[in-house]
């Protein structure tokens, strides 16, 4: 990795100076990259507003299932669900899915990775960053429904 592009630091400067790095990362919008152990480990520190602005921003694919006595709306590729009376009780629902899944992803994620589901780590980072209301627009549906009435969904 070349790393003469990005600003960096040894650990041990950097943690006697945390205050002086995080005030340029912040202040300055300027990444560092920290190195320790001759840079065989290396972490970065970004500002949240820049790095959710590097990060994936793009809505899940949300599918919706109109019922006669309710709503479902499910992200398929995390075997996700949410049911509600209405839309918005199901996004809701699926609110708190979605949120619990991500604790889990970050709380454990060598596990994901080693599942070999790391990939979904940048979305799933971007919508943990945002705001209760960015992450209802992250779920957005459209107001058509993608699903018959009664259609079954599938999970993978």
């Amino acid at each position: 990795m070349t790393t003469d592009l990005v600003p960096t630091i040894d650990f041990s400067p950097a943690k006697a100076h945390l205050s002086d790095v995080v005030t340029g990362v912040f202040h300055q919008h300027q990444p560092i990259l920290v190195s320790r152990h001759h840079g065989k480990e290396q972490v970065i520190l970004v500002r949240v507003d820049d790095l959710l602005a590097m990060l994936p921003s793009d809505p899940f694919d949300v599918e919706v299932v109109y019922d006669p006595s309710s709503v479902a709306v499910a992200v398929s590729d995390l075997g996700l669900m949410g049911v509600g009376d209405t839309l918005d009780l199901a996004i809701d629902d699926l609110l708190v899915e979605m949120r619990s899944y991500v604790r889990r992803f970050f709380a454990d994620p060598l596990r994901y990775f080693a599942a070999g589901q790391g990939a979904r780590a940048g979305r799933l980072l971007a919508f943990a960053l945002a705001s209760d209301d960015a992450q209802r627009r992250i779920l957005l549906v459209a107001d058509e429904p993608s699903a018959e009435v009664g259609q079954d969904l599938h999970f993978a």
